[in-house]
């Protein structure tokens, strides 16, 4: 039986076709990324003058199921390919089929399994390895805390700041303050270079002023970021009264008492003139909010509300820790040897983690991608390609990634060291980004696609048409999504670009209902969320079937 061609949209063949330029896909569900990313390796693969065969093609995903469904699918495209190709072109294609349950198409980790395995000898490690689970090695790290721990309070130098540290927290080694010391390491599993993590980690500890380090920059960066917000809702109160009002006298009160502060404490900070920007925020006095009188009430009490709103957070800011004159005098030194401690609480731990592994010969999910960075790079300050890594890229002719918003830094020094410029496929959808707890960094994929608008040498193509719903969900979905997704909030616009349009028609587009239940956990109710959704689901399938009063709500 013949399988019909696929028919591609204009944006999808523009991501198909396009050759000579990494391609950056961001795609919503429903819009065929997978099928894209599919296309594209059998539109490559089937043209023998840039790539030999599906050998010389990477694919790497993030879950064992996506893999196979991957390689599913780029077989049924074969497939079709096959039969609408003349016969000196079908050999080439049949004999890729062929090949294809060899290709490349798989995990991260299971690449990078792949490749130490292969290249073990250039890290010194028994080729007999093994890669224990997540719950295997959850039992082992629980047993290196707690010598962690053991080898801490027997060191005299650390035994002091020790105290401070566990000083009223609770040392339960499962659930208690301890456990911190398996997040933080957990969390270095996604930093490339745990020492000069650990080396960057004592130097802020050192330091006696804050705000000379990376951090303190950080910190009066948010603070920045906050008083612009402030300032921007305190414009949009003025500019609202001056829309409705001739007079202009409450906006004039409104700058002196409540703008013109903001801007003089905006200067200080941009000035680095931390001390007098301290002493502002700390000396100031917040004015009352007038209710302007020459505009409609409604609006007035608007304009007002508006106000009040932001001239009370900025007031509030004299909370902060670090605006506090005593800060470093009496809470920077205990916090500094505090810090020190867990530095060093993590490093032992680390490096006794690594020797509990070693004696069993086994390796973890983490390890996998870490040994693989150091198989593909050299160097220290700058990492550079190294010459397993440039052999391998005469292997890989191009490179696919697919779910890329859930990728993390090793992962993409991992990527960068395979790939040639010109010849990376990724895609994905920052709005999916639910990984963020195990390391992932969305912000990588945010910031190349800024970058193809900036520089214009990657292409970026944004795939819009859903094939999964109708109008009437996508109106809806667009309707919300424009009005809460900010770069303030999600660090990106629902802007033109990432709002869907339907792909399939439907003879009606219907309405949209929206169901909200409340959480009762307090009332004692065991039931789960996942379960009182099921049972209002199944609730309103039976009113609409009519399955209690033998008629229908509408036709289905």
């Amino acid at each position: 039986m013949a399988e019909d061609k696929v028919k591609w949209t204009e944006q999808q063949q523009q991501a198909i076709r396009q050759r000579g330029r990494d391609v950056l896909v961001s795609a919503s569900a429903g819009t065929g990324k997978t099928a894209v990313l599919s296309g594209r390796c059998v539109d490559i693969v089937a043209d023998k003058s840039i790539c030999p065969d599906v050998w010389s093609v990477l694919v790497l995903t993030f879950t064992e199921a996506a893999a196979e469904q991957m390689r599913s699918r780029i077989g049924r495209y074969l497939r079709s390919a096959i039969q609408h190709s003349d016969s000196r072109k079908r050999l080439h294609l049949q004999r890729q089929l062929i090949l294809l349950p060899a290709a490349d198409i798989s995990t991260i980790h299971s690449f990078s399994k792949r490749i130490i395995t292969e290249y073990f000898y250039k890290l010194e490690l028994d080729p007999t390895f093994r890669v224990i689970d997540a719950d295997e090695a959850g039992l082992l790290k629980a047993e290196v805390l707690e010598k962690t721990i053991d080898w801490a309070w027997q060191q005299s130098n650390l035994r002091q700041p020790l105290e401070e540290l566990f000083r009223r927290r609770d040392l339960q080694l499962d659930t208690g303050f301890c456990g911190r010391i398996i997040e933080l390491s957990n969390f270095l599993d996604s930093v490339i270079g745990r020492d000069n993590w650990y080396d960057r980690a004592r130097l802020l500890a050192e330091k006696i002023d804050p705000f000379a380090t990376e951090l303190g920059q950080k910190q009066k960066e948010i603070i920045g970021e906050q008083l612009q917000s402030i300032l921007s809702q305190l414009g949009h109160s003025q500019k609202l009264y001056e829309n409705h009002s001739e007079d202009g006298i409450w906006s004039d009160k409104l700058y002196e008492t409540h703008i013109k502060p903001v801007e003089q404490c905006i200067g200080f900070l941009e000035a680095n003139n931390w001390q007098k920007f301290a002493e502002m925020i700390r000396e100031f006095k917040k004015p009352w909010t007038t209710t302007p009188k020459d505009v409609d009430e409604t609006v007035g009490k608007l304009i007002k509300d508006t106000a009040t709103k932001a001239i009370d957070f900025f007031a509030k800011l004299s909370e902060l820790a670090v605006l506090n004159p005593d800060y470093l005098d009496r809470i920077a030194g205990s916090v500094s040897r505090q810090t020190m401690v867990i530095v060093e609480l993590v490093k032992k731990f680390g490096r006794l983690y690594t020797q509990a592994k070693r004696a069993i010969n086994c390796l973890d999910f983490a390890d996998l991608e870490h040994y693989a960075v150091k198989l593909l790079t050299e160097g220290q300050d700058k990492l550079m390609p190294s010459e397993t890594a440039l052999a391998l890229r005469q292997k890989y002719k191009y490179i696919f990634v697919d779910e890329y918003q859930d990728i993390n830094p090793v992962q993409q020094t991992i990527i960068d060291s395979l790939s040639s410029k010109g010849n990376v496929f990724v895609v994905g959808d920052i709005k999916q980004s639910i990984y963020s707890w195990r390391g992932a960094e969305p912000k990588i994929f945010l910031n190349e696609l800024n970058a193809t608008e900036k520089q214009g040498g990657d292409l970026r193509v944004d795939l819009t048409a859903n094939f999964r719903s109708s109008k009437a969900i996508l109106d809806f979905v667009n309707h919300i999504f424009a009005r809460i997704m900010r770069t303030e909030l999600g660090e990106i616009d629902y802007d033109k670009k990432a709002q869907l349009e339907p792909a399939l028609q439907s003879e009606s587009d219907g309405a949209v209902e929206l169901h909200i239940l409340e959480d009762e956990a307090d009332s004692g109710d065991i039931v789960r969320p996942r379960q009182k959704q099921a049972a209002m689901i199944a609730r309103r399938v039976r009113q609409m079937v009519g399955a209690d009063t033998g008629k229908a709500e509408f036709q289905i």
